[in-house]
């Protein structure tokens, strides 16, 4: 996944990021950055309109593509009413399917991740109009928790761990196929780990 330049990118600008947004939007299309945003109301709707981003709702099909690509214009006219994310006052992410195409979680497979049990049990794939956890906040301190147990606690896979992945229409296991996804940045969590594991206490092996 392509992460680590979106939370330097953050990282890099934590004393502008106001206290009331909790998380990053990153609106992708293959492997190109189309959009960002940041999230203040505690609910966001991402869907198929062209209303681009006005603090309530991300329309995907408002910004320009640089992709003259046939799946990509395909993948993005069925994305339709798409998911609306909600942060819940103990840092959780929940997600909810309210599109009649395929939603897909990216990355539910990998040992090291911060998904709930349910994204986990479906394999990723959002069952129609039902909310689920996306990102479980005591998944992630616990893991905060054994990581700081070790001898070098590995911060960037934590960070990674703040990161969630959307795909619309289709999945893919690699991420270029994806035509159309979108990556969500938990900076609640990002805060709760530079308080527990401040990065110029973070050790690495290379």
């Amino acid at each position: 996944m392509i992460s680590i330049d979106h939370i330097q990118e953050i990282l890099n600008k934590w004393e502008q990021i106001d206290d009331e947004i909790w998380a990053k939007i990153i609106c992708m299309q293959r492997n190109r950055r189309i959009a960002k945003a940041y999230a203040r109301a505690p609910v966001l709707n991402i869907n198929g309109s062209e209303d681009g981003f006005d603090g309530y709702k991300i329309g995907l099909n408002g910004f320009e593509s640089p992709l003259n690509d046939p799946l990509v214009k395909r993948a993005k006219r069925h994305i339709g009413q798409g998911v609306r994310v909600k942060i819940d006052e103990n840092g959780n992410v929940i997600v909810k399917r309210l599109s009649d195409c395929d939603v897909f979680i990216r990355g539910w497979h990998r040992d090291a991740n911060s998904l709930s049990r349910e994204v986990i049990d479906c394999h990723g794939e959002l069952e129609y109009n039902k909310s689920v956890k996306l990102f479980d906040m005591k998944k992630f301190q616990n893991g905060v928790s054994k990581e700081l147990r070790s001898a070098y606690p590995d911060r960037r896979k934590l960070e990674n761990q703040c990161i969630c992945a959307i795909a619309f229409v289709k999945d893919s296991t690699n991420v270029l196929d994806l035509p159309v996804w979108c990556l969500i940045i938990n900076i609640v969590a990002l805060d709760m780990l530079k308080s527990r594991l401040p990065p110029s206490k973070s050790f690495q092996v290379r």
